[in-house]
Formats: C-alpha cells, structure tokens, sequence
C-alpha cells in the first residue's frame, strides 16, 4: 500500500538516528535535526530537501547510505564492482552510478530482479529497515560478485608520470565537467567529460592504441570512461587516483 512507502523525511531520519541517536529539532518540524545534520555532513542534497515529503527513490537511499559509510563510518569502496554491470539500468542515472553499484557489490541493496535495480523505484518501511540494518551489520549482508573483468589497468603517479615521459603521445585525460575542470586540474592533462566520451567514446583520439590516462574526483568516472573506451576498441587505457586521492600538481 502506498501508506507504507517510507518518505526521504523518513529515510534519513532512519538512517541518522541509527547512528547518531535521538536529535533535537532545531527548528518547527520534527526532523529538522536529522536533515541538518546529513545536509552538514555531505549525507544528503537539495534534491532531498525538494523531495523531503515524496516517497524516495532507491537511486536517493543507495546515494544516501553510501555517502554515509564513507563520511560516518569511513567504510572504503569496493574496487571491484563489476558485478552492478549485470543491472540493466545502472547507467540510467549518470550521479547515481556508483552509489548503485556500491550498494549492490557491498550486500546493502539487492535488484527487484538479477538484472534490474529499479532505480526510480521506491522502499516500503520493512525494505527501508532492511538496508539501514545492513549498513549498520556487515554480517547481514549478502555481497553480489562475479562480474566481468574490467581490463582497464590502474596506474600510480608515478607509473603514469614514467609513461607520459616515456611514450609523448600518452594523453592525460580529466573525465570531470569543464566547470570542474576550470576550477583546478593536474598539469598538462586534457578535459574530456565522461558524458561527451559516453555519447562518442571515439571522439577521443584517431589512433586507438594511444596511451589514455584517465583521472576525476573519486575514481568513479574514470572508470565508467575507461570501459566505456576499451568496450570502443581502445587498447591502452589506464586510469590513476582521483584528485581527491592524492596531492598533484594543480594549475
């Protein structure tokens, strides 16, 4: 029934209050201090905020849960996560790729079926208990593994710095937006938006065994563009520590 569809309102308080406990409302509603404090934190966004009285989307729990384990917890990703690549629809939220993917690797958040996630789709109350007891207890957890091999091959610094030096036509590529890319990037690298390589992987460059060192925040884009480029026929692609990952050069 709808009435059991639990709201953001809802499900942030749930998750919140099963880590912080009891919080005072800082202003009239009675959640106020939960969503103060995920808002503070980087839990969640002004989406959540617009959409604090609708039902909430999985795509929104799995964002919400997974910045949670890396802010709350300090829970680190999954470096293989191949397995989400079986959900049909786990690209059809660009923002969401990774926070679905996580969920799904990690046990935290299982498909309607094998291969759909059902990404617009929403929690009832006894789901919504289910996913913030897993995150709480990895023992109750059930991981989903076995995807395919991704091929692309990730590389230090240094390792990209020797080959850059070594090979002049390696390209160092920032997979982030152009606003992003102008704020600050690694010295001598290239914008090309993960969203421009999605729609035309071959835009890159002619020669498809050019070395491609990809980069962005996290090292949740550059990977999507990686296999985005090898499933292209690119045959040397690499990827290196996000900006965020390790002090580099900035200009």
């Amino acid at each position: 029934m709808i009435e059991d569809l639990v709201t953001t309102e809802q499900f942030v308080t749930m998750v919140i209050r099963s880590i912080k406990g009891h919080i005072e409302p800082t202003r009239g509603s009675w959640s106020s201090g939960y969503m103060d404090y995920a808002l503070y934190k980087g839990i969640i966004e002004d989406y959540d905020l617009t959409n604090i009285s609708k039902p909430i989307e999985r795509r929104s729990a799995a964002r919400i849960v997974h910045e949670t384990l890396l802010t709350e917890f300090g829970e680190k990703d999954e470096h293989d996560w191949s397995a989400a690549e079986y959900l049909r629809d786990l690209y059809s939220c660009r923002t969401c790729v990774m926070h679905i993917a996580q969920m799904y690797v990690k046990g935290i958040m299982h498909g309607r079926d094998p291969y759909l996630f059902d990404t617009a789709g929403s929690l009832n109350r006894v789901e919504a208990e289910e996913v913030v007891a897993r995150m709480l207890d990895r023992e109750q957890r059930m991981p989903h593994t076995g995807g395919r091999v991704f091929q692309s091959k990730h590389l230090t610094p240094d390792e990209a710095w020797e080959l850059m030096v070594n090979d002049p036509t390696a390209m160092l590529v920032d997979v982030r937006t152009n606003e992003d890319y102008r704020t600050g990037h690694i010295r001598g690298s290239i914008c090309i938006p993960l969203q421009d390589i999605s729609n035309n992987p071959f835009s890159v460059c002619v020669r498809k065994d050019t070395p491609l060192i990809l980069y962005c925040q996290m090292g949740y884009k550059s990977s999507i563009a990686a296999q985005a480029l090898i499933d292209a026929g690119y045959s040397r692609v690499y990827t290196i520590p996000g900006i965020e990952q390790y002090s580099y050069p900035f200009i």
